[in-house]
């Protein structure tokens, strides 16, 4: 049974790392081609999704040069390593890729499967990138449905949690039961206009402690 069981889903990119994945790859490798389609996106010309995949797939690198990528210039808040021993369970949503998030962990020796994440998959030919969605949204805009991944395990009987900072994670906080947002992202405002209940948070730790009481 998971009647009133609790699970996090929990955002990546300035949520758990300290800047976000996807930009670090395309500052490092392809910065030029970074400004372009930034700007497209904030003109509202391109999607979230569209976002990631172009850049991503414009980067002319290896895997390994990927992985090296995250591993020397991707942190992360450290006290999501203490959540993640103190046994809670947990899912991370992300719009980028699972690559994205377990290259950046590497460094911490925190070794998620592809099951304990929903995101985004990334395969490489040599040098060549392909990204594909397995989890697409409906508008096909953000690339994953974070909305979704909170219904489904709602339906499973759990009381979901959401963890995010920004707007792919509007949807999803909207829905879940409860709801944490990084200190000082946008999330904040959107949270305090929809009137969804919420709490800021600067670490992992206050979220551990939270769940303990």
């Amino acid at each position: 049974m998971t009647e009133n069981r609790i699970i996090f889903l929990i955002d990546f990119d300035v949520t758990i790392s300290r800047k976000d994945s996807t930009d670090t790859l395309l500052e490092t490798h392809n910065p030029e081609y970074k400004k372009i389609i930034r700007e497209q996106y904030r003109n509202g010309d391109i999607t979230m999704r569209e976002f990631v995949i172009f850049g991503l797939e414009s980067l002319n690198i290896t895997r390994q040069e990927y992985i090296e990528t995250l591993d020397k210039n991707v942190t992360i808040d450290e006290s999501f390593k203490d959540f993640v021993e103190s046994g809670a369970e947990f899912k991370i949503v992300s719009a980028g890729t699972r690559l994205n998030i377990q290259g950046s962990l590497l460094k911490y020796n925190i070794n998620l499967t592809d099951d304990d994440i929903i995101s985004n998959d990334i395969s490489f030919d040599g040098n060549k990138i392909k990204i594909t969605n397995p989890f697409l949204d409906k508008e096909m805009y953000y690339g994953v449905d974070k909305k979704e991944a909170v219904e489904n395990y709602q339906k499973k009987g759990y009381k979901v949690i959401f963890v995010g900072d920004g707007p792919s994670d509007y949807r999803a906080m909207e829905t879940a039961d409860f709801v944490f947002v990084r200190k000082g992202t946008r999330a904040v405002k959107f949270c305090m206009e929809e009137k969804i209940d919420f709490l800021e948070f600067d670490n992992f730790d206050e979220i551990l402690e939270w769940g303990n009481r």
